[in-house]
């Protein structure tokens, strides 16, 4: 066990192995011959090996079965983390990820498909029971007590004296939009004495300078600066990077480690780098005075619209029920919505109703609690197992390539379907009535084509949409063939102000 759970490069801190870990007990004959503490991640520096202390009697009586003759061994030592050592992180995100897929080349072929790499420091227990010879080993680790929970015991880590966040850390750019963005720096101190030092800003090359701003921490303080990014002229699309530091002399911090924690997994920091990416893209919006938006099962798409210029009014349960809806250019409806919103399946009559006087209704994926609850205004079936491509790079073939959804506002070509994120679509019906319009078709290696990823039909006089697309996934994303195929669907009920 150990004093503290964060360690800083540089400092030092004590660590003990006592009774609890290096107790010998029982009446066989076992002897401790000796305790050492070592560090399989390299990370911490031994720099004082401490004595070895027996203790009998009162100590040992209280416990049960405990072994007076032998007593219980307690060994300290002062430990230092070497200047300059990394942060604690998992072997495989020591490096950047390469899209979606972990780099963990410079790991230990022992380590690699591990849940978890060796801990920083651990205590090997050299015992000797009925004359053989064994070794123990054990993680050591920070130890208190909860009223709650008992004994809980954390990992120990080494920490940054200053961790950097950045908020948000996706910016999707429309080219022609011209105004500053803001974004939020958190700042969070691990250090035993104030500090003061700046923020700087690394932007795209072309960008306009963005000047330092100054801060300073009391020790284990916090503090938030506001940055604005302003966009060249003339922004090409394309992905682009700023990034932030915390320069405190002639140090440079740049990321945060938050903690993953739970009560059924290890703690273990995530490093995230202080960086923004810039998903710069051709964006056109059909004329649109507001949309209502009923948010589904963990759903960021409201939040993607409204950064790029969607006039976006979520629905609550008193709109749906007895609000105007003729108010809206279109309703959009969240991905599995109809399980997660109670107000929606009783509403739904409604919308349909809404549609029928000259609506645009959107219905993003839904499972089967949409089709066994009969929501949809024509019949359609989703499959067992349900329509799916998960294949985010599979092709797509246009059924109606003269058909609207492709040309207003924004002109589709094959790059809208480049850098898809981890699946194209999902609970796409098998079957359906045939006043539905299919509008794709696309295949998952070795697999029958599927048409249900976009499904138009009219109702009455307006427009009804079922699609199985993840926009769920791309928008959130960054995914720019995403957002100009949204817009898109936005301008088929053709009622804008």
């Amino acid at each position: 066990q150990v004093e503290t759970m964060a360690w800083l490069p540089g400092a030092a801190a004590s660590a003990g192995a006592g009774p609890e870990t290096a107790g010998t007990r029982g009446a066989g004959a076992a002897r401790l011959t000796a305790v050492e503490l070592v560090s399989p991640a390299g990370l911490v520096l031994a720099t004082e090996e401490g004595q070895v202390e027996t203790r009998s009697g009162r100590d040992a009586r209280q416990r049960p079965n405990a072994d007076p003759e032998h007593g219980y061994h307690v060994s300290s030592w002062t430990v230092a983390v070497p200047a300059g050592a990394p942060a604690t992180a998992p072997y495989f995100l020591e490096r950047p990820l390469d899209g979606a897929l972990y780099d963990w080349s410079g790991a230990p072929p022992e380590v690699r498909g591990e849940p978890f790499g060796p801990p920083p420091v651990a205590a090997r227990f050299h015992v000797e029971v009925a004359g053989v010879p064994l070794t123990l080993e054990r993680e050591v680790t920070w130890r208190f007590r909860d009223q709650a929970l008992g004994e809980v015991r954390e990992p120990l880590r080494v920490v940054p004296p200053v961790t950097v966040a950045l908020t948000p850390d996706l910016l999707v750019w429309p080219t022609d939009r011209q105004a500053p963005r803001r974004l939020t720096v958190a700042l969070a101190s691990h250090a035993r004495q104030p500090l003061a030092g700046r923020l700087e800003v690394a932007v795209p090359p072309g960008w306009p300078a963005v000047a330092p701003v100054p801060f300073e921490l009391a020790p284990g303080g916090t503090a938030e600066r506001a940055l604005e990014v302003a966009a060249p002229a003339g922004l090409a699309p394309g992905e682009h990077r700023v990034e932030v530091a915390a320069v405190v002399g002639t140090a440079r911090y740049a990321a945060d480690f938050p903690q993953v924690a739970g009560p059924h997994i290890r703690t273990t920091p995530y490093p995230e780098p202080a960086q923004a990416r810039v998903a710069a893209l051709d964006l056109a919006l059909p004329p649109l005075s507001r949309v209502g938006y009923v948010r589904g099962a963990s759903d960021r798409v409201p939040e993607a619209l409204l950064e790029v210029g969607v006039p976006l009014v979520l629905l609550a349960a008193e709109d749906l029920a007895s609000g105007d809806l003729d108010r809206f250019d279109a309703v959009v409806v969240g991905s599995r919505a109809y399980e997660t919103d109670p107000a929606l399946a009783e509403a739904n009559e409604r919308l349909l109703d809404y549609a029928r006087r000259g609506g645009l209704l959107i219905v993003q994926y839904q499972q089967y609690a949409f089709v066994e609850g009969g929501f949809a205004p024509l019949p359609l079936e989703i499959g067992r197992p349900h329509g799916r491509i998960t294949d985010e790079a599979a092709p797509v073939r246009l059924l109606a390539p003269e058909h609207p959804l492709f040309h207003l506002p924004n002109e589709l070509g094959p790059a809208d379907w480049q850098g898809w994120v981890q699946e194209r679509a999902l609970y796409m019906p098998a079957t359906f009535d045939s006043a539905y319009l299919p509008l794709l078709a696309m295949r998952d290696p070795d697999q029958p084509e599927q048409l249900g990823a976009v499904l138009v039909a009219p109702l009455g006089e307006g427009t009804y949409v079922y699609t199985g697309l993840a926009f769920f996934r791309q928008l959130p994303a960054g995914v720019p063939g995403a957002y100009r195929l949204f817009a898109n669907l936005l301008a088929l009920g053709g009622r804008g102000d």
